[in-house]
């Protein structure tokens, strides 16, 4: 294992270490603050907390299995259980939403007047605070790894920085004398937790699909084999994440002529150019013998 790698892994356990200890001390200063006020919208944000210490749970068992070296039954590696942890994110948050709606129903036909409003604001800075440095912290590790189960985490805290500043204006307007913005601003909450529900699942099931990696990885890889004079072309080029090993597979062309120990030593310059372009990625590239033609690389796109 490489230094990049060992530094990678260790960023990776602590920042779902971290995500796990603030989900914990959430809780508990929000059951607090929720028993004190009675806020349906600090149960809300009570009820989702509970929910992320679940999948940060989650989320630190499939890390590190996905760390587990390949052996004889994954050949591939463990990394695509992130993914799967990602999707068990989506469920736990979806079920949460389903909660507080219900609870949100319950409070908009019932309003109540609400309690120790200052605490429960309190509560809620030290709340948003505690979450933005988290989500700082995470989006410094997934610049540096990759990570999908990170990356899905982060997301998800990411919104619990817009619940908790809506929580903060139910309770300031619930103090002015309006005890129904609670209810309603628990709604508005759980829509939202919904959505963040379906983007984390969506993301983790097109990465179980191997959806083609997107951004500029493409036109990268091409201005990588156009650099090497002795390559003609190229086409199937295929990309796919499975945790953060990015899997590349292309045909390169070279020209017929050519012996097969210079074919190989082509393709081996520009398999180890790609790797020094994305070092966590698997390449594989297959030489296809051809006439002469003209030396511009052409990515077909092919569908299939």
């Amino acid at each position: 294992m490489t230094d990049h790698s060992r530094a990678s892994h260790r960023l990776l356990l602590l920042a779902a270490s971290a995500s796990v200890a603030v989900a914990m001390v959430l809780i508990v200063v929000k059951a607090l603050a929720w028993s004190a006020t009675g806020s349906v919208s600090l149960l809300a944000s009570l009820v989702d907390s509970a929910m992320d210490s679940l999948a940060s749970l989650v989320n630190f068992a499939a890390i590190r299995y996905s760390l587990v070296p390949p052996d004889k039954e994954h050949r591939f590696g463990h990394g695509k259980a992130e993914a799967l942890a990602g999707l068990g994110q989506a469920v736990l948050v979806a079920g949460s939403a389903v909660f507080l709606g219900r609870e949100a129903i319950l409070k908009m036909l019932d309003p109540q007047p609400l309690e120790a409003t200052g605490l429960g604001i309190g509560v809620m800075v030290f709340s948003i605070v505690l979450t933005g440095a988290l989500v700082i912290f995470q989006r410094y590790v997934i610049r540096r790894t990759g990570s999908t189960a990170i990356q899905a985490d982060s997301l998800h805290y990411f919104s619990d920085l817009a619940v908790n500043l809506g929580i903060i204006a139910t309770l300031v307007i619930a103090w002015f004398g309006f005890p129904e913005a609670d209810g309603i601003v628990a709604m508005l909450i759980a829509v939202f937790v919904l959505r963040s529900a379906w983007q984390i699942g969506w993301e983790a099931s097109q990465l179980l699909l191997d959806r083609e990696v997107e951004g500029d990885t493409r036109d990268r890889i091409g201005a990588i084999v156009g650099a090497h004079t002795e390559a003609l072309g190229f086409h199937d080029l295929r990309t796919r994440l499975s945790g953060r090993t990015l899997f590349i597979q292309l045909h390169v062309d070279m020209d017929q002529t050519m012996s097969l120990l210079d074919a190989h030593a082509l393709g081996e310059r520009i398999r180890l150019d790609i790797r020094k372009a994305f070092p966590n990625a698997e390449v594989i590239i297959h030489q296809d013998p051809v006439p002469g033609a003209p030396r511009v690389p052409v990515d077909e796109r092919q569908d299939v």
